[in-house]
Order: C-alpha cells, then structure tokens, then sequence
C-alpha cells in the first residue's frame, strides 16, 4: 500500500519535493541518532568551545599595552584654528585619534572611538564636546570626561608636545588606543 502522503504529493508535484525527502514524516525512514552519537557530538562542540574561550583568555593576559617611543608630527600649529578639530591615525594602530586646538597654546588629543561601542565621536564646537551620535553619549572635550549617555569610561587620553614648529604624539597618558 502506498503512503498517502506520498500519493498526495505525486499528485501534486511530478517529483517528490527535497523538503519531504530530507524530512521524513514516516518514522522509519527517519534516521534516529543514537545517544553515544549526541555524546560524542556534544563533546566534540564543547571542546571548540573551551578551545575559542581558553585561547581568547590567554591571549589577554598575554597582551601588552604597546610602547611608543617615537614622537611623531600631528599637524603643524597653523595648520589648526582655534575650536577646529583634526582627525589623525598613528602608525600600527588601527584605532584613529582627534586633535583639538581649544586655545592660542592649548590642544588636546583623544582616541576616536566612544568607549560604549566603538563609534566615533564628533567634536561639537559650541558645546565644547564629543558627541557619539550612535547613541547619543558625549565627552568633556577638554578632559575627554563623560557628560551624559550610556559610555561609563572616559575617551583614552593622548600625550602631546606643542613646539613652535608642530603638535607632536609622544604616548599615552590614559586608558589605551587598539
């Protein structure tokens, strides 16, 4: 005797279609897992678990804050107005920096990225303020500070030089760029 699922289907469709070949309403032509197969399955995705998380971990306590030991130009001292901002990248770092020139002698530099999700901050200049407009958090612009928003950790503070001749990168003096 035929199936009637099957007769319905050939009355349907010429062929079978892949949906029913691949999952079988008859419980006999459905292949059963035996429970030392989902064991040996279980275990082999746990290990590749522990393996991504233990790797990960290690990797952490391994990791070293990197050293800058060069100075580096920024921009040259003309090159800024006062209230402007400029956006600049630091050789081996991914993570892109801002430079703010707030008065006649003084400028200050932060890491880009807001510290909730990584995006970058806009400097405001009539409200003396990064802005992260992905969620809307700002920052003190001239102590890289939270104002207001989701952030909780300040923006990574840079170590500049201002010299007659440029603004220079020297290291960091708080948190860490990536």
């Amino acid at each position: 005797m035929q199936d009637p699922i099957d007769k319905r289907l050939k009355k349907k469709f010429t062929d079978v279609p892949k949906w029913a070949e691949d999952f079988p309403l008859d419980q006999g032509k459905d292949s059963n897992v035996s429970r030392r197969d989902f064991v040996r399955y279980l275990a082999l995705v746990s290990l590749g678990f522990f393996t991504g998380t233990s790797t990960i971990f290690l990797r952490s306590l391994f990791k070293t804050a990197p050293v800058y030991t060069q100075r580096m130009k920024i921009i040259d001292r003309d090159d800024l107005k006062i209230g402007e901002s400029y956006v600049f990248g630091i050789p081996g770092i991914k993570e892109q920096a801002i430079l703010l020139r707030l008065g006649e002698d003084q400028f200050v530099a932060f890491g880009q990225k807001c510290t909730h999700l990584q995006c970058p901050v806009i400097w405001k200049k009539e409200e003396k303020m990064l802005f992260c407009p992905c969620h809307k958090g700002a920052f003190n612009g001239t102590t890289g500070d939270v104002l207001y928003g989701p952030p909780e950790r300040p923006l990574p503070k840079l170590k500049i030089e201002v010299a007659p001749d440029g603004v220079y990168f020297v290291g960091m003096e708080r948190g860490e760029l990536v």
